[in-house]
């Protein structure tokens, strides 16, 4: 069954689904030369969602401004690639940067004139913009040590270079219900986010011998109404992962539902049909695969990797540097690129966490690499709130978002580290702009969501929603959702006193969603009640 051939002359489908049967989203990379010469003005409104499958966005406000989000598949990237962007980003993208929750890098404010000698330019060092956007398989999140990691089962490297293959660009999946989002990681702590991606595929072991593999987790998402991905009792060996992948491409494809925009994820679909089903269909095209088997989960790290840390390979060293909010002057990368090249063999990583990692840096030179004066603006161990924060574009840039979110989350973070100066225990604070969950307030300690109230005298000011608790890792959990807003200025204060209430509750090495997940929520809920109760 292929959807375009059966649902081709269906009545009730969204104005997307049409968009993609009167030309496909690939066909725009074809027509990249025309439309950089074209007013903005004059392009259709479906090639500029057609752009998406090109890896460009339109950006806000609507006019003639652009991003491009540049892939790195499980956040994979060299020195020479490194210096393209930077040079790119400052002769075209204002000198800035950066670093998405999805491991990707973004370029922002381009013209679409500018585009074909981008593109050129990312080509030269195997670098692509293709499917970073669009209802495509997306950027391959995995595990930024890939290779290198003591704890990882085996290295995924391959597989992420086989799956990047089989998908970018592959007009069999081009033409999906929505986004589908990919996770490999053989780590046991939960880096690949497993419980949010469509398709995850996490550590396990199989069998009296142990043989090592995968078991999938399937249908997670967030968005206004999230769903944790269901595990499935399939054993994948490391060389069918790739294969059960474009399976579930496959399903997703031909059954997945293309009606109301945003009821077409593949999480709803999964939801209906349930876990048994969805193996069967994944074994209807990959033939018999083992049931059972192990996983191994260890505590969640959150995606964090600060510090200089041993690699498996003797005598060599990582570093994680923190990059607050992921944002950084193209000076700033360039300078760490070339730290990439000084000390290591230029090797870097990017994390679904706004980091930037350095590889295969000799023992003996990680007392230099330490000195560097860079690392007093991105540190190896950034403090409590700052380091550990996740934010979305925002209303810089994003037509979906009523707020600004960057620099907002940024003073937050940092009057909780003044106030704080002691805690050692990191507390993940997330604020996204919108209900679309870009920075994933769902698994943050605290998650704001942005949006607008109603002030007492009746204006409109910036406000936010607010969850406490959400983790992933082996026992996933979602923030519980407290009642009422907040206006976006008391935000520091309120997230002050629910670190406080933590603090003076918690057990020894307690995290703070392990104490809301102990305590409950109801403590949180009464010290939001007093705030602004006559807001609305």
């Amino acid at each position: 069954m292929n959807y375009t051939q059966t649902w081709r002359d269906r009545t009730d489908l969204s104005k997307n689904e049409y968009w993609k049967l009167e030309k496909d989203g690939l066909e725009i990379l074809k027509e990249l030369d025309r439309l950089s010469t074209t007013p903005f003005e004059q392009i259709d409104v479906s090639d500029i969602e057609r752009l998406k499958w090109a890896g460009i966005y339109c950006q806000r406000p609507k006019n003639g401004k652009f991003l491009i989000r540049i892939k790195l598949p499980s956040g994979k990237l060299n020195a020479a690639q490194g210096h393209i962007i930077a040079d790119l980003a400052e002769q075209y993208g204002q000198s800035e940067l950066q670093i998405t929750i999805r491991q990707c890098i973004q370029i922002h404010n381009l013209t679409l004139n500018e585009i074909p000698d981008i593109f050129r330019a990312l080509d030269s060092v195997g670098l692509t913009t293709v499917e970073g956007c669009g209802d495509v398989p997306r950027n391959i999140l995995g595990n930024p040590l890939m290779g290198v990691d003591p704890e990882e089962l085996f290295d995924t490297e391959p597989i992420v270079d086989e799956a990047v293959r089989r998908f970018v660009g592959n007009p069999d999946y081009a033409n999906l219900p929505r986004k589908y989002k990919l996770s490999f990681s053989a780590n046991p702590h939960d880096v690949g986010y497993a419980g949010i991606n469509d398709l995850a595929f996490v550590p396990a072991v199989y069998g009296p011998a142990h043989t090592p593999g995968f078991h999938i987790r399937i249908g997670g998402g967030l968005s206004s109404e999230p769903k944790l991905s269901k595990p499935l009792n399939l054993f994948v060996p490391p060389e069918r992962a790739v294969d059960v992948a474009e399976a579930v491409a496959c399903i997703f494809r031909d059954r997945g539902y293309r009606t109301k925009r945003n009821h077409c994820r593949l999480k709803y679909l999964i939801e209906d049909i349930g876990a048994r089903e969805a193996e069967r269909l994944i074994e209807a095209i990959t033939g018999p695969l083992p049931h059972g088997g192990r996983t191994l989960t260890k505590s969640w790290n959150r995606g964090n990797f600060y510090g200089i840390h041993k690699q498996k390979q003797p005598g060599l060293y990582y570093a994680g540097l923190c990059v607050t909010g992921g944002v950084l002057p193209a000076s700033d990368f360039r300078k760490i690129v070339a730290l990439s090249e000084k000390y290591g063999d230029g090797q870097l990583r990017t994390t679904n966490t706004h980091q930037l990692i350095v590889l295969n840096i000799p023992e003996d030179r990680c007392p230099d690499f330490r000195s560097e004066n860079i690392l007093s603006r991105y540190p190896l161990r950034p403090k409590a709130f700052s380091g550990y924060q996740a934010s979305c574009t925002g209303r810089a840039y994003c037509s979906f978002a009523p707020i600004e979110t960057k620099h907002a989350l940024n003073r937050i973070t940092a009057e909780l580290d003044e106030r704080f100066p002691s805690l050692r225990m990191p507390i993940r604070i997330n604020l996204t702009g919108c209900p679309h969950s870009c920075a994933h307030p769902q698994i943050a300690d605290i998650g704001f969501t942005g949006g607008k109230m109603k002030n007492a005298d009746g204006t409109l000011i910036d406000a936010y929603a607010v969850a406490v608790g959400g983790h992933l890792g082996p026992n996933p959990h979602f923030g519980t959702v407290l009642k009422n807003r907040i206006p976006a200025d008391q935000a520091v204060d309120l997230a002050a006193d629910f670190v406080s209430h933590y603090l003076n509750g918690r057990k020894k090495g307690e995290r703070f969603y392990e104490f809301v997940d102990r305590t409950g929520a109801d403590a949180f809920q009464n010290i939001l009640n007093r705030y602004q109760p006559s807001a609305k």
